[in-house]
């Protein structure tokens, strides 16, 4: 029979080994390999197929919560490249929860699509409501349908227009003005 030797002195370990990631070692041989303390209450983590003890491991490797910055400890969330827990996965104006919802990151911010939307989309040059859908685009900004009317009769332009001091004129009222 072989006798067991101590990965790290290389020495032969004649009584009590720990038996680890496939190597033996003495116990006081058995440290992190960050702090270099021995390990002894068999709780470690492995980086790089050494051992780290629980401590060094939350200090230098465990993934923080983007949101509250603490350790995440339990399930994560990995969106936008970041990592937060269930708990802290939600929109930022409204706290609504984010886990069964559409999102979108603005400069690492989640918004819910109400949010985002109110506060992100095109604005209305009429009703400076947002829009979300189809826009009518006419001089030079952008209108809901509805709210791209004539200046005189003050219904929805929906084709030809001429323009008068800056407004839209439809077709029908162009001959009230003199109009370029």
């Amino acid at each position: 029979m072989s006798a067991k030797v101590c990965c790290k002195c290389h020495e032969a370990v004649s009584r009590r080994a720990i038996n680890a990631l496939g190597k033996i070692y003495h116990p006081h041989h058995f440290t992190c390999k960050e702090c270099d303390k021995p390990i002894v209450d068999a709780v470690f983590n492995v980086q790089k197929g050494e051992p780290v003890c629980q401590s060094c491991y939350q200090e230098k490797y465990a993934s923080r919560c983007h949101c509250c910055g603490t350790l995440i400890m339990e399930r994560a969330i990995v969106a936008a490249k970041r990592k937060w827990h269930e708990k802290c996965f939600r929109c930022v104006r409204c706290r609504k929860s984010l886990i069964k919802s559409n999102f979108f990151e603005v400069n690492g911010y989640l918004f819910c699509k109400h949010d985002y939307r109110k506060l992100f989309s095109s604005r209305c040059a009429s009703c400076e409501q947002p829009i979300g859908g189809n826009a009518t685009i006419a001089l030079n900004t952008k209108w809901h349908a509805e709210c791209f009317r004539c200046l005189c009769c003050q219904q929805p332009i929906g084709g030809d227009f001429a323009i008068y001091n800056g407004d839209p004129v439809c077709a029908n009222c162009v001959n009230r003005f003199s109009v370029y």
